[in-house]
């Protein structure tokens, strides 16, 4: 394509690089012809449908407005591929585009736009690194401590002898708590089993139904400090209804052999259940530590980073993990504000959490391929698909999939950071944490 203007300026202070571009009506008359073209087919006219009639029958489907967005983001889009691919930029984030008219076939078209391309990473060092962590060990102690939690899962609660609630008891209660006019979903529900233990609840509401009886309603006021609180008055004020519905008596399972065998059969006695269970605390403990070490050696290659990261790469993965926040929170059910309730936390104190992992992330990351470039690595297609699934989900398809979907740049650079995570982890010398 033959522009009338195409000019970049030298990046601003924040990495972007700005592009001024206008294409010819003669480029922007074809353009529009392909886009005409397209839709006439998906709308089974002729391809060479007069273009009103193509109008006519998307606005029977389609408001105007949308309609002529969707072609000026087709006109838009190859303008900006072709001016792009002449100043030989490869953008590593999606430009921000500026136009402030639609095109027309008989009129040049300008298109202003503000690019970031993939920044210049090197390490200091290519080589393993050390790392100080006390790692953990399977011990008697942790064995004993997982089967507790096996059975405590095993175990049931009965109604027991009526009296009047005091602390150490275990009781059902019916609660229905609100802060304002706004229900509180962890302390409220419906037959909620609750021992009177500090940390349970909030020590103000365990008092307020100490010495309550099996079948008694009370109200109960109380309030909590605020994380952080600055003074005695900061804190969040709750009401409480509460229904004792009666006392309970847990009942613990007994841990024989006949017990083993009715609820694990390949198992054939105590022994052999403790011996189960110690192969699976080695298994999570030594899970815990290939993280220790993975996220250890990982802090520790970020250092080596040599190169500034523009600014733009920042803002882009912050909103990106807010965004997977967000997602997170809806597929639970709930909203940010249920999580600033349940966290005793605000929308600031979430944003700078977010802030400083989405930029921890991000220069990690950018270590991790510098590591697999500087060292040489490589990966398969193998490696690529495994990356897109374990991404995008079972779904994410083949190469020719992600490829389609515009997922395969984020697949394959998964897949070069696990690669090279993977050597890291492997040649990383571990030392004791220093006194």
């Amino acid at each position: 394509m033959e522009f009338v203007t195409l000019e970049r300026e030298d990046a601003d202070e924040k990495g972007a690089i700005a592009v001024n571009v206008t294409a010819p009506a003669s480029a922007v008359r074809q353009i529009l012809g392909d886009f005409y073209e397209t839709v006439a087919r998906s709308k089974g006219l002729p391809a060479d449908a007069a273009w009103d009639d193509v109008d006519a029958a998307v606005l029977r489907t389609m408001a105007p407005e949308s309609y002529r967005e969707l072609k000026r983001d087709f006109a838009v889009n190859l303008i900006v591929s072709e001016a792009l691919r002449e100043l030989g930029i490869t953008p590593a984030l999606t430009p921000k585009i500026h136009v402030l008219e639609y095109p027309s076939p008989d009129e040049d078209y300008a298109v202003s736009l503000s690019v970031v391309e993939q920044p210049r990473i090197t390490l200091s060092s290519y080589e393993p690194v050390t790392v100080h962590a006390d790692l953990l060990e399977v011990t008697d102690v942790a064995v004993a401590s997982r089967v507790a939690e096996v059975l405590d899962r095993y175990a049931v609660y009965e109604d027991a002898e009526a009296r009047p609630v005091a602390m150490g008891d275990t009781v059902l209660l019916d609660m229905d708590t609100q802060q304002g006019d706004k229900i509180v979903p962890h302390l409220s529900g419906k037959h909620r089993t609750l021992t009177l233990e500090a940390d349970a609840m909030p020590k103000p509401f365990l008092d307020g139904i100490v010495g309550m009886e099996p079948g008694e309603t009370r109200t109960v006021e109380f309030a909590v400090p605020r994380p952080r609180a600055i003074s005695k008055d900061d804190v969040d004020r709750y009401l409480s209804t509460v229904t004792v519905l009666g006392q309970q008596r847990k009942v613990e399972v007994e841990l024989t052999d006949d017990w083993v065998r009715a609820h694990y059969p390949s198992v054939a006695d105590v022994a052999g259940f403790f011996e189960e269970t110690r192969k699976d605390v080695a298994f999570d403990i030594d899970a815990l530590n290939r993280d220790t070490v993975a996220h250890l050696a990982n802090v520790e290659l970020e250092k080596r980073l040599v190169g500034d990261i523009p600014d733009a790469f920042y803002q882009a993965s912050y909103q990106n993990l807010m965004a997977k926040f967000e997602a997170d929170l809806e597929r639970q059910g709930k909203t940010v504000d249920d999580y600033y309730e349940q966290e005793q936390t605000n929308e600031q104190e979430l944003s700078v959490k977010l802030l400083i992992q989405s930029g921890e992330g991000l220069k990690q990351g950018f270590a991790l391929e510098a590591l697999f470039d500087g060292r040489g690595m490589s990966v398969d297609d193998a490696d690529v698909e495994d990356a897109g699934r374990r991404f995008f989900g079972e779904g994410a398809g083949s190469l020719d999939d992600l490829r389609r979907s515009g997922r395969y740049k984020l697949a394959l650079s998964m897949a070069k950071r696990a690669r090279a995570m993977a050597w890291l982890v492997q040649t990383a010398t571990v030392l004791p944490e220093e006194a």
